[in-house]
């Protein structure tokens, strides 16, 4: 009896904890990714305020319906090698460093995804109102740097950590 009801108490957290994955195509289909199937591109207002230099606005910004959870997708005209990985990721976080002195950093590092070297790193900086998990991770594509980043509202991260890992170990470049 006891343990029926502790199930009772617990099934619902975890089927709130699983967010549903589909593969996805992106820039030309030269890349592949597995996305929240929810997740829809970003509107043009949301863009506008949170990505105000259009200039510079990401290829693909993919959200949930609150704008609290995105998916960010560009292609830099940065030449990059795949043994510059490293190189760019350090550079990346010492950048990022200066500009967000007060940030809670996480782990970062390179590795094999899908054959292509990726670099990544992990890290919290205070928004407007809250806390911003961020998980950057790129590579190579036809000799440009493909930046992608994942981020979150802090207090969602439980629910959203395994799929992020998803996504990024699920990166494939054609």
């Amino acid at each position: 009896m006891k343990s029926t009801l502790l199930l009772f108490l617990i099934a619902p957290f975890f089927v709130c904890a699983q967010v549903k994955l589909e593969k996805k195509t992106f820039l030309d289909n030269k890349i592949e990714l597995m996305v929240p199937s929810h997740f829809k591109p970003m509107s043009e207002q949301m863009m506008n305020a949170k990505y105000p230099n259009q200039a510079q606005r990401p290829s693909v910004i993919l959200t949930d319906d609150a704008g609290e959870v995105n998916l960010v997708i560009s292609q830099i005209p940065q030449p990059l090698k795949p043994e510059q990985v490293g190189a760019f990721k350090d550079y990346q976080i010492a950048a990022l460093k200066r500009i967000h002195p007060g940030a809670k950093w996480g782990e970062s590092g390179v590795k094999a995804i899908n054959g292509k070297q990726v670099g990544y790193f992990k890290f919290t900086v205070d928004a407007v109102d809250q806390p911003v998990f961020n998980y950057y991770f790129f590579t190579d594509l036809d000799g440009k740097i493909l930046l992608l980043s994942f981020n979150c509202i802090e207090k969602l991260l439980p629910k959203w950590k395994d799929a992020a890992e998803t996504m990024v170990s699920s990166l494939k470049v054609k």
